[in-house]
């Protein structure tokens, strides 16, 4: 009797411990697996539209990602934030990464979100054409695509950088300097045009010089997170993929969307829509060249260090993780 009572109560004991195992299996099987945090930069301008509608759709979060996102007054000052560690994807212009790969930074460009004309001068009305700028304050930002752009527009006009009186700022305070009568004029882009014409259209205007240059708004990251967690990556990716499909569903309203982000005229933001061409893709071609056409430029222009040697683009430019991110 003792056996069978023995036998009886071990399998109940067994019986229970399966039930137990049973139950914790079907709550795992049952939970959803949890979303991995992703700490995100964005710039403030309408080119990086595709991370403004990824915000506000939530594309992110359908990915199974937690977005962490910081805003920045520039693609520069996301760029800083990347090699510091705060961010692990951010928005930039590629003029940034030719300057931080010509410094040996393992920064990568992983997509482009569109390709346009980005700056215009915004100047006091006693600068009436871009040659006018000969002898002024001209505000910009140093290692940004603004700096370039400053340059090309100098040489157009038959101009050196010592005929201006070059002042680098934080795009931040563009607006308030030239009100202030602290510079000029500035090179950039939107809101900080419409805002300084808002200062009074009697004092300052916009004058564009169209064909000059077009730049890459860029996807930014590491080459240690490409190799690390390259599925975050992909995920991250293909929450901006459906981002891009929704701005060509409905540009209106992700240009109103981006325009309330920024604190910009809806009007205005429909205006540059037009003007920003979004298309998430890489165009590597493409993209190398410009990238190698800039590096010459900063080094001749002696604005890196003198041991400083042109890298080879092609790796810095990686299109692994869109590709993947378009199959799956």
């Amino acid at each position: 009797m003792t056996s069978i009572a023995t036998f009886f109560a071990r399998s109940s004991r067994i019986a229970r411990a399966a039930a137990v195992t049973l139950a914790a299996v079907v709550a795992l099987v049952s939970t959803p697996s949890r979303a991995q945090e992703i700490a995100i930069g964005e710039g403030i301008a309408l080119g990086w539209g595709q991370f403004f509608v990824a915000d506000h759709d939530k594309t992110w979060q359908r990915q199974g990602l937690t977005p962490k996102v910081s805003t920045f007054a520039s693609g520069r000052l996301v760029l800083d934030a990347l090699v510091g560690g705060g961010v692990v994807i951010g928005t930039a212009a590629e003029t940034p990464v030719v300057f931080a790969t010509l410094n040996g930074l393992p920064v990568r460009i992983i997509g482009t979100l569109n390709r346009h004309e980005p700056f215009d001068l915004v100047a006091i009305k006693e600068i009436k054409t871009a040659k006018d700028i000969k002898g002024r304050r001209i505000g910009y930002s140093q290692g940004t695509n603004a700096h370039y752009y400053l340059s090309k527009l100098l040489r157009q006009e038959g101009l050196a950088w010592s005929d201006v009186t070059a002042v680098s700022l934080n795009p931040g305070d563009f607006v308030s300097s030239l009100a202030g009568g602290a510079i000029d004029g500035f090179i950039w882009t939107e809101p900080h045009l419409s805002q300084a014409i808002a200062q009074g259209a009697d004092r300052f205007h916009i004058i564009r010089s169209e064909g000059l240059y077009k730049t890459f708004s860029t996807i930014i990251t590491l080459q240690s997170t490409i190799d690390s967690t390259p599925d975050l990556l992909v995920k991250a990716m293909k929450a901006l993929l459906e981002a891009d499909d929704n701005i060509r569903k409905d540009p209106d309203a992700a240009a109103t969307l981006t325009a309330e982000r920024i604190k910009l005229d809806p009007v205005i933001a429909k205006a540059f829509w037009k003007r920003a061409n979004f298309k998430l893709e890489l165009d590597k071609a493409s993209l190398v060249s410009l990238m190698e056409e800039q590096a010459k430029w900063a080094v001749d222009n002696k604005l890196v260090r003198p041991d400083a040697r042109i890298p080879d683009f092609n790796t810095v430019v990686v299109t692994s993780v869109l590709d993947r991110a378009g199959r799956e």
